[in-house]
Formats: C-alpha cells, sequence, structure tokens
C-alpha cells in the first residue's frame, strides 16, 4: 500500500514524510480501515477511524434493508464520486494548484527531469483537500469524516462494492448483486478509476497521458526550419512520488540543444504517462485494456519520423521495454521491472496473476522483435536484488531465443550495471553524478558521444 519513491527525486537533508494512502491504495477495503486504526498516532486519530468503521458498517446495513437487495451502498454513489471528481470547478483548481506549485520550484535543477518528494506531497494535499471539499455531501451521507482519512474511507468502501460484486464475488459483506446490476457496477468503477487517475496526478496537459513537444528544448526560430525533426523519442513516466509527471524533459533539453549546436539531426519527444499506474495496462477510460490505446497512440505519432528510440525508468522502463517493438534505434530502460508478480511497487488490486502474466509475456515478445529487427536495447541497473532479479530474467529469456554471436543477436541487448548505485532509483543515482547525460547521448543516439 505504500507509494511513491520509484524514479523521482528525494531532496537531500530532509525526512520523509509520515506515510500517508495515496487513492490508489484504496482498494483493499479492509486494510484502508484497518491501517487508520492501527496507525492512529493519537486518541483523536483512534477515535476517528473507529467512527468511521462504525459509519460504513451502520451505511450499508442501511442500504441493504431499504433496497431489500444485496447491493451494499446508495446505487447511483459511485458514479455521484466519479462526476464530482471531474467537475469543471474542479478540474480548474487542480490545474491551478499544480502549476503554483511547480512555478515556485522553477529554478530547482532536479525538476526538469525528476520531481522533489517534498513537491509532490505538497501537490497531494492540495489535490485530496479539493477532492473532499466537493464531497463533502457524500462523506455525510455515509457518516464519515470530512478529512483525508474519510475520504480515503469513502473511495475504499465504493471500490470494494463496486469491484467486488461486479467479478461476481460473493462475501458475508458484500454478497453479489442481481446479474442486472452487474454491467453498471463494473462501467462506474471504471468510471470511478478514470476520475481519480486523472485528478490524482501531477500533469496539466490535457489528458494527462500524452504530451508532444517539437524540436525538444530548442527554440524553432532558431532552427529555421518550420517542420518536424526526423528522430522522434517517446519518453515513459514512473511512478513518481505519488504524482505520475512527464519525465526526462531537462535531460533530453540539454541533449537536443547540443545537437543543434554541433550540426547534428535533433529530436521531438512524445511524453508517455500512465496516471493510473497500472504499467500502462490502464486506458483513458478506467479499463485493463490500456496497451491497444497506448501502442495506436504511439502509432500515430511516430509515423512522419525515420527514426523512433523508446526511454524509460522503472515502471517508465517497463513501458519502453513494453512497447519496444515499435522502435527503430534504440530503447533505453533504468531498472525495469519485468515480471509483475510479486513486485513490491506494484499495489493495484486489480492486476491479478493472470494479467501479470500476461503483461510479461507481452513485454518479453515485444523486445524479441524489437532485438530481431535490430533494435539495441540498453538496461541500466543498480544491484539492488530485485532490480538484477528482472533484468536476469530478461536477459535469460532473450538468450534463450537468440543465441548466436557474442551475446543475442550479436550484443544488441545490453546491460549496464552501476556497481556504486545501491538502490532502484538508478536514473537519479546517474544524475547525481552527473552521468545521465552521457548515457541518455550515447544510448539513444547511435554513434554521438
Amino acid at each position: 500500500m505504500v507509494h511513491g519513491h520509484h524514479g523521482s527525486g528525494v531532496e537531500k537533508g530532509k525526512p520523509r514524510q509520515k506515510f500517508r494512502e495515496h487513492p490508489r491504495c484504496t482498494a483493499r477495503f479492509g486494510e484502508v480501515l484497518l491501517h487508520a486504526r492501527d496507525g492512529a498516532t493519537s486518541p483523536d486519530e483512534y477515535q476517528i477511524a473507529v467512527h468511521n468503521a462504525k459509519s460504513i458498517v451502520k451505511y450499508v446495513d442501511a442500504c441493504r434493508a431499504e433496497s431489500n437487495s444485496k447491493y451494499p451502498v446508495r446505487k447511483g454513489l459511485v458514479g455521484d464520486v466519479a462526476a464530482a471528481l471531474t467537475g469543471q470547478p474542479l478540474r480548474k483548481f487542480r490545474i491551478s494548484q499544480i502549476e503554483d506549485v511547480s512555478t515556485s520550484l522553477k529554478n530547482n535543477a532536479a525538476k526538469a527531469d525528476f520531481t522533489l518528494e517534498n513537491a509532490d506531497l505538497e501537490i497531494i494535499g492540495r489535490l485530496y483537500y479539493s477532492a473532499i471539499r466537493c464531497n463533502e455531501w457524500y462523506l455525510e451521507e455515509v457518516g464519515l469524516i470530512p478529512d483525508h482519512g474519510g475520504f480515503t474511507t469513502l473511495l475504499a468502501l465504493c471500490r470494494a462494492a463496486s469491484f467486488a460484486s461486479s467479478i461476481g464475488t460473493e462475501t458475508k459483506s458484500f454478497p453479489s448483486p442481481h446479474p442486472a446490476d452487474l454491467a453498471m457496477l463494473s462501467n462506474q468503477e471504471a468510471k470511478l478509476d478514470a476520475a481519480l487517475s486523472n485528478h490524482f496526478n501531477g500533469i496539466t496537459a490535457p489528458g494527462c497521458r500524452f504530451l508532444f513537444s517539437c524540436w525538444h528544448g530548442i527554440d524553432q526560430a532558431d532552427t529555421g526550419d518550420s517542420g518536424r525533426a526526423k528522430h522522434l523519442i517517446v519518453a515513459f513516466s514512473s511512478l513518481g512520488n505519488g504524482l505520475v509527471r512527464h519525465e526526462f524533459g531537462g535531460s533530453l533539453a540539454k541533449l537536443n540543444k547540443q545537437l543543434h549546436a554541433d550540426g547534428k539531426d535533433t529530436f521531438d519527444v512524445l511524453f508517455v504517462a500512465d496516471p493510473a499506474q497500472s504499467w500502462y495496462q490502464k486506458d483513458s477510460r478506467g479499463h485493463l485494456d490500456g496497451f491497444a490505446e497506448y501502442e495506436q497512440r504511439i502509432l500515430i505519432a511516430s509515423r512522419p519520423y525515420d527514426k523512433i528510440s523508446l526511454v524509460g525508468d522503472s515502471m517508465g522502463g517497463s513501458g519502453a521495454l513494453l512497447f519496444s517493438h515499435l522502435a527503430t534505434e534504440s530503447v533505453v530502460a533504468f531498472s525495469p521491472q519485468i515480471d509483475l508478480n510479486g513486485d513490491s511497487h506494484v499495489s493495484r488490486y486489480d492486476m491479478t496473476p493472470t494479467i501479470r502474466d500476461r503483461y510479461c509475456d507481452r513485454l518479453l515478445h515485444s523486445v524479441e522483435l524489437a532485438v530481431e529487427a535490430g533494435v539495441k536495447i540498453y538496461v541500466n541497473r543498480g544491484v539492488e536484488k530485485a532490480d538484477v532479479g528482472h533484468t536476469d530474467l530478461l536477459m535469460n529469456h532473450i538468450n534463450g531465443k537468440f543465441s548466436e554471436g557474442p551475446g543475442p543477436l550479436g550484443g544488441r541487448l545490453i546491460i549496464n550495471e552501476h556497481s556504486d548505485c545501491q538502490h532502484h532509483q538508478i536514473a537519479v543515482h546517474l544524475k547525481e553524478k552527473g552521468q545521465l547525460a552521457h548515457v541518455l547521448s550515447s544510448n539513444l543516439i547511435q554513434g554521438y558521444r
């Protein structure tokens, strides 16, 4: 249930803040209630947790008695909460708060690639405040305290009711509803998930998922060319510190400016993010069918270009490998996850073992296609056991498929281990050491140092 710290910066000299559940972690209903009770640090917090738990029981019993059915919440509640999170006033407030914090940090050298933890924690607080305000009516309806804990509990209730029912799981608290309600439940749960994804992220670009940057980092007036570059780099985002953001913007801008100054071919950038934190499996509607949507959008954006390269860190590195079959030049992945089963970074309740297995198979097949097509795959890792295990799995699989030559197909899959990095955040580590720009230039731009 822990959020954050995957691929984003932690400000030196400052302690990590007290744990708070992220809205993505409100799926396991019982865990939310138990954590609120057992994690209380004062008598008041404990009493509030107990109050919220009792209110939930009373509300569910009342709903089932009133409707004389097995449905545990008012039928329109899930949709109402989702609608409240997608209203125009809330969207405007959200954008103003994110841009306000971003402006105050514009001189921070680390921000352009990876956002500092404390900055994201501040924004998460503002997003919670606005979400609580727009859901005060529904918090009161259920009998929950209108604060962070009450809102998290409301989300947990909505998701538990809709998800458990939509898959036909019958429990004492949430018996299976009438079949006529199943489609509605599944659709409402998806809408709620999409609403949360679109609200709780650090991106203000429309749609949150894609942002195109022509002549990235270069004043187009200096190029003497009104067209596009010949090379497109697709940059995938990590989980961030609880808020997904577009990443690698600063280093890619610096690299592009240097290419332009050296008279070399420059590139455009397509920034790709997954605000649902689903390893690019959730689409914009909240359904687990994201692969097709992301692939189609990347394919459309790639059509005008002769060269396509991909880059990403952590979840973003996994995304770069997942779509490596779309590359023509190179793929650069920092500490990617290959097998999501048992990985501590993956907390989504709806990514079942079957879905995770399918993801791994698809990723490995994509890398196979890329390697076979001559694409260079660079994987940068530290020495953390989990990261080593992921990349060894990838290397062993590719070696099993292609055995000729020094390494798979003449060394087209290259594992770069950085023994001085003891943790998962290899991209942040390389940036702090002043090495990230070199890794990007040598891996993304073939033949350029």
